[in-house]
């Protein structure tokens, strides 16, 4: 057979598969360009839903966030920053069964997620697990954040610190404060809040030297004065609180401090523990505060109903304190006084105030305050 007669045979043959070809690649080029329009379409509608979710997130309406979240995150279940965007309104709307397997997933994936570990400790505490939510608060502190990681690191652990002071007495709250101290240098509002949490912990003196700090670097802040005065009075310094006081009192004259010295005032004419006190007039100061533990204590006994179904030995013991305070009372003033007889009535009002302490608790009333400072002061708590 003629070679140009079977080419020329072959030649339909040939183009018709070119063109199949072309036109194979043509719909296959149109399907990915159809494909990704869809795509991008999708990745355009979340992301509007998550903006929207997210901003009625950040204004408080975690509940209205929900909608917009879950559809972010169903057309992109893939991004992680939907999934836990979506686990931080359920959790604040209490949501938290269907918040658990959204943070299970984000943290086998990635299990040192600073940010999924702070979920999963808040929503251990919305569960009521607080004892479990602290390993959750470490994780998150010392995990992997994407931005503002000093800061974050800070906000967490103050975040723990608080949860921390409403438990009294909770074992791990100084080391958290120490380390939210030397994480916090610099940084002026950490360290005011550091103040506070130190002198609700219990530790003055460490209180006092945040303020020094503070007032070193900025001589004329009030509010550090303040600070100060409320340190150098719980430690028993008066005159220190008081210079305080005044300080922040000129350098802020509309936020008076008269209150605080009048409180001042009060607790320094009641204070048995200066040198070279006289005798009589420590005398008089410990009779004083004899009377006013034992009126205390009576004053919460008269004003709890229940107090019959305390326990034997609690009644019998404060009725006891109760007698002696009046027996006291009730004696003449000797001519002659000693130092010993004024220990003697300090140490019956001690007594009276720890057991006003183990049957009523710590709470005070404002009126109590003067008592209060003065019973902590004779009871020397060592500095922290």
């Amino acid at each position: 057979m003629d070679n140009s007669a079977t080419t020329n045979a072959a030649r339909p043959a040939i183009e018709l598969a070119a063109i199949l070809v072309v036109v194979i690649a043509g719909l296959s080029a149109l399907d990915r360009f159809l494909a990704a329009s869809e795509s991008a379409e999708v990745r355009g509608a979340a992301e509007r839903s998550y903006r929207a979710g997210a901003q009625l997130l950040e204004k408080g309406n975690a509940a209205q966030a929900l909608e917009p979240l879950r559809n972010a995150h169903a057309m992109e279940r893939d991004d992680p920053n939907y999934e836990t965007k979506l686990a931080t309104a359920l959790v604040i709307a209490g949501r938290t069964g269907e918040a658990s397997p959204l943070i299970d997933d984000l943290l086998q994936r990635k299990p040192d997620d600073a940010e999924a570990n702070l979920i999963a400790a808040r929503m251990m505490l919305k569960e009521g697990r607080a004892s479990e939510a602290g390993s959750y608060y470490h994780r998150a502190i010392y995990g992997e954040w994407l931005a503002d990681a000093r800061m974050r690191r800070m906000s967490t652990r103050l975040e723990l610190i608080r949860l921390m002071v409403a438990q009294p007495n909770h074992p791990d709250l100084m080391p958290e404060l120490i380390s939210l101290e030397a994480e916090a240098d610099g940084d002026v509002a950490t360290e005011k809040i550091l103040g506070q949490l130190f002198l609700l912990a219990g530790a003055p003196a460490r209180s006092a030297n945040v303020y020094r700090a503070l007032l070193a670097r900025d001589p004329e802040d009030a509010s550090a004065y303040e600070g100060l005065g409320e340190a150098e009075l719980e430690q028993g310094d008066y005159r220190a609180a008081r210079a305080a006081f005044l300080q922040a009192s000129y350098h802020h004259p509309d936020q008076s401090a008269a209150p605080r010295l009048e409180l001042l005032t009060e607790v320094t004419t009641l204070d048995p523990t200066p040198r070279k006190l006289e005798s009589m007039e420590k005398y008089t100061r410990s009779m004083r505060i004899l009377d006013m533990a034992r009126a205390d204590l009576q004053r919460h006994i008269d004003g709890n109903p229940t107090i019959a179904a305390l326990g034997t030995e609690a009644s019998t013991e404060t009725a006891q304190l109760l007698k002696e305070a009046a027996d006291a009372a009730a004696k003449k003033t000797p001519r002659n006084v000693t130092n010993e007889m004024a220990e003697a009535a300090l140490d019956l009002a001690e007594k009276m105030w720890k057991a006003r302490i183990g049957v009523f608790g710590a709470g005070t009333a404002p009126d109590e305050e003067p008592l209060r400072l003065i019973m902590e002061k004779l009871g020397e708590k060592p500095a922290l």
